[in-house]
């Protein structure tokens, strides 16, 4: 029955209390009117679906307000009636219009059957969502196969060798990499066998991921041996159970990916590092032990952050062809079938599949840049604005936070993963839940306090209050928006703290951060150099926090623009 029709029926003899009607699409709450005509007046029938209700599988029941009009002697009629249903007649609201407004434009239809021109657009529209959601879904793992990348062309790293970065351009395209300490980075694959790790005594800080960025262990002075060395045996998702060594006290790994990326930081004074270093041994079961093979960064620009346009997908193709499929990501590898993305098949994507997959690596970053810079996520705000990176505020509920495992009972993470992923790199358990003395904690703030964002233009400062909750050091680290890596500019600096030479405080034990496009005369080793036309945000990094940073009684307060000649001498 069409929209607007009415159901007509001829009734020879009103006497009759069964009607058998059959009806389509009944609606439960929908007004359905239905005109009757007798010999010789009509009657009007409203059947209100409010008093609809099921008499065993076939049979439904209505109460059926007759209500007759010019027939004398008789002023109504009221009955019950029980229909069976052997066939149907729509209800007005079940029939789908011809035409639709909607935001992707308007959508046509033959009698309900898209049209040649809307199954196009509807196809396109599924297929452009996907894409944009995939994005977002390999955000972790592209961004490691990019740093792997970076290495193997910078340095020709091989598995099992590690990085070493101690000056600025090291780190500069890293996502988020800090200033204060050098850095051991470096891979290895455990597809065919495990790999063994011994890490000394010392004052390391140290962590392993998987290729999507899962936590997995923390070595050194967080991890489970407290800065007393250990040995770590690391297996993949099959790595052959007769290349798995018993090791009696070693600490047991298990990726998920073949793939595996470790990091350590030297916190040690510099003179120490060296002898520290070559007691670092990395090497596949059945291999000697021996000391792991540093290569020097050389003051060359590594990077991790994510390719755009294509180069975005080829990169996910090739990581994919070396890692297993997991059971939470078998829907992400239909629709990337679909865009010309397979395991044992080499990339060969359409004109039209090209197009999408394009536009889909601009947008998708557009809301991963939305989510970290407009984060909407619970509980993940401290009391002073500041927000967590990892983990989540003591005391409140888990919310959306990211953390380590990405996993919670019912779901994994998924937009704290491609936020903190676009945002970042790498996790551990003490990284995302540091406990007191034990561990690191990690504030970042986005906007002025007018609600914008920091530019390079314009001057600010960090007045961090006096003795901050740390039982090793403490440092905030200026980063470009669009790398996410260190704000770049002449001065090659984007990081002061308390591990800095000739920071100064104030009498009251405050100590101002300057960050602008001049510095405060008086105040130069306070100040990191902003870009004009470029906007930053900043990381405080807490490293060893103390009780009052999880009480949160001692409080950052917030970036404020200020006009620098108020501070100088």
């Amino acid at each position: 029955m069409e929209s607007g029709h009415f159901l007509l029926i001829y009734i020879n003899d009103i006497s009759h209390s069964l009607i058998y009607i059959s009806l389509d699409g009944w609606r439960r709450n929908k007004l359905l009117e239905i005109a009757l005509f007798g010999e010789n007046d009509p009657l009007s029938i409203n059947i209100y679906g409010n008093n609809l209700g099921y008499i065993g599988d076939n049979m439904k029941r209505l109460v059926l307000s007759f209500e007759k009009k010019s027939i004398s002697n008789t002023a109504a009629v009221v009955m019950a009636v029980v229909l069976a249903f052997p066939t149907v007649i729509a209800a007005q609201d079940d029939t789908y219009p011809n035409s639709v407004d909607t935001h992707i434009g308007e959508l046509t239809f033959d009698h309900g059957i898209p049209t040649e021109e809307t199954s196009e657009k509807l196809y396109y529209e599924m297929d452009y969502h996907r894409a944009v959601q995939t994005y977002l879904w390999s955000l972790p793992i592209v961004g490691q196969a990019q740093w792997r990348q970076s290495y193997l062309d910078l340095y020709d790293m091989k598995p099992n060798q590690m990085v070493y970065l101690t000056q600025f351009n090291d780190r500069s395209l890293i996502l988020t990499a800090n200033e204060s300490t050098p850095y051991l980075i470096g891979w290895t694959n455990v597809k065919d066998k495990a790999v063994i790790l011994e890490v000394p005594p010392a004052a390391v800080i140290g962590l392993g991921i998987d290729f999507w960025q899962r936590g997995l262990a923390d070595f050194g002075m967080f991890g489970p041996f407290s800065g007393n060395g250990g040995t770590w045996v690391i297996t993949g998702p099959g790595t052959p159970k007769s290349e798995i060594p018993y090791i009696e006290g070693a600490k047991y790994i298990e990726s998920k990916t073949n793939n595996f990326w470790f990091l350590f930081r030297l916190t040690m004074p510099a003179e120490e590092r060296d002898p520290v270093i070559n007691q670092i041994k990395m090497h596949y079961n059945g291999e000697k032990p021996k000391a792991v093979s540093v290569i020097p960064a050389d003051n060359k620009p590594g990077r991790n952050y994510q390719p755009r346009g294509m180069k975005y997908w080829e990169t996910l193709h090739a990581i994919l062809q070396e890692e297993p499929v997991e059971e939470r990501d078998r829907f992400f590898m239909y629709f990337l079938k679909e865009m010309g993305i397979e395991k044992g098949k080499p990339f060969d994507p359409s004109e039209r599949e090209q197009k999408i997959m394009t536009d889909a690596v601009v947008v998708g970053e557009a809301m991963a840049k939305n989510m970290v810079f407009r984060e909407r996520l619970p509980g993940v705000l401290r009391e002073d604005g500041w927000r967590l990176i990892l983990g989540r505020v003591q005391g409140t509920e888990p919310g959306d936070a990211m953390e380590h495992t990405q996993r919670t009972n019912y779901y994994d993470r998924f937009d704290p993963r491609a936020r903190y992923t676009y945002e970042a790199c790498t996790t551990s358990e003490r990284m995302s839940f540091p406990k007191p003395g034990f561990g690191m904690g990690y504030g970042g703030m986005f906007l002025d306090t007018k609600g914008r964002a920091l530019a390079g233009d314009r001057s600010y400062v960090l007045n961090v209050p006096a003795n901050p909750p740390v039982k090793l050091f403490w440092a905030i680290t200026v980063y470009d928006v669009d790398t996410r890596g260190l704000i770049t500019s002449d001065q090659q600096r984007a990081e002061r703290g308390s591990v800095h030479k000739g920071v100064k405080t104030n009498p009251d034990g405050s100590t101002p951060i300057f960050i602008g496009p001049q510095a405060p005369k008086g105040w130069e080793d306070n100040w990191i150099k902003s870009v004009p036309g470029r906007a930053w945000f900043p990381y405080f990094r807490f490293y060893g926090p103390t009780e009052p940073f999880f009480d949160q009684s001692w409080k950052l307060p917030p970036i404020e623009e200020v006009d620098f000649a108020q501070y100088e001498n």
